[in-house]
């Protein structure tokens, strides 16, 4: 069981000044002291879980609250209503969760916040020392305006218009680079309390901040209208805790849920956890019956901003979630309803869960579905999804940037920063891939469009997954092999164990047959790991453990097979398990991946007749080819994770005799991704398909927008972009280490004859063309860094030599007999780099 610690001091001191002495009282009368009455007689009042008074000439509020509520903890949640994304602030925003208490001390009111997470066992002794080496967080002290009848009056506007509760302006970064983009200084005149909402169990406080900056470095976007001045709406919210039978559920690394996470600090256990996952508290209304309705079932809303003609998809994207919830016991668990036009409520009420929509200048995701949890057991309480239209428009949220050289690692960082989902950009790359040869716009005929159809309903299954608890599965995608997973007869809406991956849009081969197009009804892990969330627990302690234990016991079935953000291997060098990457697809990802750039190629021959129409401009073709760079150069990064890469499992001891926790890549494997990067990334005719497009790819003119900026394509820079974030991972340090050292434990494809397979498909003996002189400059320079010549190098000694081995390699390459004067200029400075390498 948790315990929530309360200062027992405090305490004392509450309980001895519940009653106002006869001093006190005789004090406030000479000092004209107002009492509680006087002083909220003319104010609007709001009662609820705290009284909030306002008054309505000059709109300041105060709030009061019981002595029962103080030195009690409430939950404390902030999300933003309103913000700009420069400032990390975005419509729908859940920001932070944490404990509060209100603690009187003589005259005043300390607003204080703790970390629970550090639990101790109340029978041990050591309990007595568990606030030892604790910091609390005294946020903000309040003086007490009146004290009567069992309730305290303190002053609102100090709490609520300052940062007192939560962190509005972002922190500072000391990894930036340049001049960063600065609220600047809250102006609490300025600010203001806009609105408020008490209930009986909660209350909801809207802030509008407003920011003050006389002489900004950075302007920002468009979205902004004046940097100097900048307004971000917060909401605060109280929360009473929930009196209810809800048992937390504990957590386990071989299924994904978000989680609490406490630290059993006198556990001597080798594992001294307590964590517990995020779930919603269901019971069923007939804890007999195999399938029963739930008490309450889980409700969502429709806002009533969303087109009707999109309602239908978003409801079935929804409601499918009923076929896991019956897995684990439960009938009609997801309910969907529509916000009326007239609703007196607004979304971002913590009161209801809400299916947002927004059209944002600079969007931050396609979707987001955060949610919020009680910090002491993990019981879900509310959340939100929210939506942009950009994944329903044409609109291409990265305008020119792959064809004005930007590198492909550039426009994937948003999860490394602020770990939301962006699946929604992924998807809207993948309709705009998928509709190529279509006149409609995205939205004409959604009834009638497959690809939008499909795409909605796995974007909602995607995020209502998250907000039931779900983490991201980048395994999932293993489920069917090359064949079978455009085989709609056999997917049947299922391209994937789980909707929680991040898949591309699932397009047939060239001369193939279309299949489904995304996962559009939960998968076989969906439904595995709601059973373990969601079915009902036994009330034998024993026995739970026991069945909890058999349902995970089949985590290394394949099509169970999860792995998430924590393991992906999106960023160059991070992390193992090649299987466990965005963007992958089936139980061969090199092959798929083959597939996609044969797939581009072919679209790259026939862009030109799809995308040019007569009296528009070449705004469609610029877009469209940006697109398919993007598909050809995120397949690129799936397939080089295979070299070095090691298989990951989590089975537990004893689960199955054939699972070994890591087992390196196959070298048949290894070299097949290899042979697959020679053929279609560095080879010397890489990308050649998009020639013909280069001089029809140009931005329609708006006003100034490319001033101090050549606007034709750089396809060297495209190209060598590409073929860097390959270099960027299977040259990483970690990478060529981890060759070397699961040599000891497995791995048959040793680090030289990679690094020779490499040099082999860099110094091809096709012609050279300017594309490869470009690459085989590039890949010079990153051996003499590897090697260190000249330099100090972060390499094993193993790595270095390799690089030093490969570069003597290349110096001894003959120059071809009638070379023209073209490559012996590039023989030649090849040969000057390596040179005055070894000279240094």
């Amino acid at each position: 069981m948790l315990t929530v610690r309360k200062s027992t001091l405090a305490s004392l001191i509450a309980m001895s000044l519940v009653l106002t002495p006869a001093w006190a009282e005789e004090d406030a009368e000479e000092n004209g002291d107002k009492g509680y009455a006087e002083l909220i007689a003319e104010l609007t009042a709001q009662e609820g879980l705290f009284n909030f008074y306002r008054n309505e000439e000059n709109g300041e509020t105060m709030l009061s609250l019981s002595n029962e509520q103080l030195d009690t903890p409430f939950i404390y949640f902030a999300q933003t209503m309103d913000g700009v994304v420069e400032a990390g602030h975005f419509r729908g925003n859940f920001r932070q969760t944490n404990l509060i208490e209100f603690r009187r001390h003589f005259n005043r009111i300390e607003v204080v916040t703790w970390n629970p997470r550090y639990t101790f066992d109340q029978d041990s002794p050591l309990s007595r020392a568990a606030d030892a080496n604790r910091s609390e967080a005294v946020l903000a002290v309040l003086d007490i305006e009146a004290d009567d009848n069992g309730r305290v009056l303190v002053k609102a506007d100090p709490l609520f218009k300052s940062q007192a509760l939560h962190r509005v302006a972002p922190w500072a970064n000391p990894n930036q680079s340049g001049p960063a983009f600065s609220l600047g200084q809250l102006n609490s005149d300025r600010s203001r309390i806009a609105r408020e909402r008490v209930y009986e169990n909660n209350m909801d406080v809207v802030v509008d901040y407003v920011f003050v900056n006389e002489e900004p470095v950075v302007f920002g976007s468009n979205a902004i209208a004046d940097p100097r001045s900048i307004t971000i709406s917060l909401q605060h919210s109280f929360i009473e805790m929930p009196e209810n039978d809800y048992q937390p559920r504990r957590d386990d690394p071989r299924v994904g849920y978000f989680t609490q996470e406490f630290d059993q600090m006198t556990n001597p256990e080798w594992a001294p956890w307590g964590d517990v996952i995020n779930r919603w508290n269901l019971v069923k209304q007939n804890p007999d019956a195999e399938l029963s309705e739930p008490v309450e079932p889980i409700v969502w809303w429709i806002e009533n901003t969303t087109p009707h003609e999109w309602r239908d998809a978003i409801r079935q994207g929804v409601e499918d979630w009923n076929i896991a919830f019956e897995a684990a016991g439960f009938k009609n668990a997801m309910e969907v309803r529509e916000q009326p036009d007239d609703a007196e409520w607004d979304a971002g009420d913590v009161n209801y869960n809400v299916l947002r929509w927004t059209s944002s200048p600079r969007p931050p995701f396609g979707g987001y579905g955060p949610s919020l949890a009680n910090p002491l057991t993990g019981e879900l309480i509310s959340s939100n999804i929210m939506l942009e239209y950009v994944f329903m428009s044409n609109r291409w949220t990265l305008g020119e940037l792959f064809s004005q050289g930007a590198a492909h690692s550039d426009l994937h960082t948003n999860d490394d920063a602020t770990m939301l989902c962006s699946l929604g950009h992924e998807l809207h790359m993948g309709q705009m891939f998928a509709r190529l040869g279509s006149d409609n716009r995205m939205y004409d005929d959604i009834e009638n469009d497959p690809i939008l159809v499909q795409g909605l309903r796995h974007l909602i299954m995607h995020e209502v997954g998250h907000t039931l608890g779900l983490n991201h599965n980048m395994k999932s995608h293993s489920l069917w092999d090359n064949q079978q997973v455009h085989d709609a007869e056999l997917t049947q809406g299922v391209i994937a164990g789980s909707v929680m991956d991040y898949n591309p849009v699932n397009l047939a081969p060239v001369g193939g047959t279309q299949g489904d197009y995304y996962s559009y009804k939960p998968g076989p892990y969906d439904l595995w790991a709601i059973e373990y969330g969601y079915s009902p627990a036994l009330q034998d302690p024993e026995a739970e453990e026991a069945r909890l234990q058999a349902i995970l016991n089949r985590s290394h079935e394949h099509e169970l097979a999860f792995g998430n953000d924590a393991d992906d291997m999106r960023a160059p060098g991070r992390h193992i398990d090649p299987r466990i990457m965005t963007g992958a697809m089936t139980s061969d990802p090199v092959a798929y991946a083959v597939d996609r750039w044969d797939l581009v190629n072919h679209e790259f021959g026939q862009l030109l007749d799809k995308g040019r129409e007569e009296g528009e401009s070449h705004q469609r073709v610029l877009t469209s080819a940006n697109m398919l760079y993007g598909q050809y150069a995120g397949q690129a990064n799936v397939v080089s994770r295979f070299v070095g890469g090691v298989y990951v499992e989590r089975a537990y001891v004893g689960q199955d005799d054939d699972v070994r926790p890591y087992t390196p890549v196959p070298r048949e494997t290894q070299k097949q991704a290899m042979e697959a990067l020679a053929d279609y990334v560095f080879a010397p005719n890489a990308l050649e398909s998009m020639h013909p497009v280069l001089s029809y790819m140009q931005q329609q003119r708006r006003g100034f927008n490319h001033y101090g900026d050549n606007e034709d394509p750089k396809p060297h820079q495209m190209v060598l972009n590409i073929q860097r974030n390959v270099f960027n991972h299977i040259l990483h340090e970690n990478v060529l280490q981890r060759l070397s050292d699961s040599s000891l434990y497995g791995n048959e494809y040793r680090l030289n004859e990679m690094m020779a397979d490499l040099t082999s498909a860099i110094f091809p003996s096709a012609d050279l063309t300017t594309t490869s002189q470009n690459l085989q400059v590039e890949y010079i320079n990153r051996l003499i860094g590897i090697a260190g010549l000249g330099t100090g190098s972060s390499y094993d000694n193993l790595s270095q030599a390799s690089a030093v081995g490969q570069l003597r390699r290349i110096r001894n390459m003959s120059m071809p007999r009638r070379a023209s004067d073209e490559a012996r200029t590039h023989y030649n400075y090849l040969h000057l780099l390596i040179d005055r390498a070894f000279e240094a």
